[in-house]
């Protein structure tokens, strides 16, 4: 199925459970790849950040919020979060204007207050996400 590759390239995931919310509020934000301009992504709506429309399908971006996870192009929920050592697996159902599929994200928290994403629980290539504020809105 050829949206089930795509959601798991895009989503990520907010809480569905106590015991996963106090295991990743730190994820909690507005994220994007390491490398990239948080002005060009995103818009101060005001404390938090929003995608600029028309949003960009492609930017490797995404912000969760409360138990929502948001990507320019999909809105997920938490299924289940499975702890593995630092990494978290967060399991997911996404919602686009097409379809609604599940997927499964790999995240950790990094020591200097990154993240990352990884494309398997064990081992894996990471991409390296930093979190936007509405200040870094203000400077590139």
């Amino acid at each position: 199925m050829a949206a089930r590759p795509c959601l798991f390239v895009i989503a990520f995931a907010a809480l569905a459970t106590q015991g996963a919310w106090a295991r990743t509020t730190a994820f909690q934000g507005a994220w994007l790849e390491e490398g990239q301009i948080c002005a060009n992504v995103f818009v101060a709506a005001g404390k938090t950040l929003g995608f600029k429309r028309p949003a960009n399908a492609f930017a490797a971006a995404f912000v969760i919020r409360g138990q929502q996870l948001s990507t320019p192009l999909a809105t997920c929920r938490i299924g289940r979060i499975n702890p593995q050592g630092e990494r978290q697996i967060i399991h997911l159902s996404c919602t686009t204007t097409i379809a609604t599929d599940t997927a499964r994200a790999v995240l950790s928290l990094s020591q200097d207050g990154g993240l990352y994403r990884y494309s398997a629980p064990e081992g894996g290539t990471a991409t390296r996400y930093r979190r936007c504020t509405p200040e870094a809105l203000k400077s590139p």
